[in-house]
């Protein structure tokens, strides 16, 4: 009997280490899907834009700066001289939104600190 109760809890201990090696993606990992699935066919993966049509991201005071702006751009687009970007707010929950934005401010050699879902969830609310 004591050897089918090590099994047993045996068992459960490889299955909860198990369950923690699968861990939800980190954010910046989460980002990057988002981005490439969404921004870069305008973007670029590089972040580099296409001139006079989509601005670039990568070194882009705008993306590195206060990022509540950001944030709404990317949930109500933007009609530009540039070109337009749609909005993601219906399309992108505020946890995909966050990560796409962080991903942003700290890929290529962009360097800013991080987004949290609930900045997010503020910028929707106004």
């Amino acid at each position: 009997m004591k050897i089918i109760s090590f099994i047993i809890l045996g068992s459960f201990v490889l299955a909860a280490g198990l369950a923690l090696a699968q861990a939800p993606p980190d954010l910046a990992t989460q980002g990057k899907k988002v981005y490439e699935e969404n921004c870069a066919p305008c973007h670029r993966s590089n972040g580099e834009g296409l001139p006079v049509k989509f601005p670039a991201l990568h070194k882009n005071p705008y993306v590195l700066g206060d990022p509540r702006p950001v944030i709404a751009t990317v949930l109500n687009g933007r009609k530009g001289e540039m070109g337009t970007m749609p909005a993601w707010k219906d399309k992108l929950d505020d946890g995909q939104i966050a990560a796409v934005v962080s991903y942003v401010r700290n890929a290529w050699t962009n360097k800013a600190p991080e987004v949290a879902p609930a900045m997010v969830k503020e910028v929707r609310g106004k």
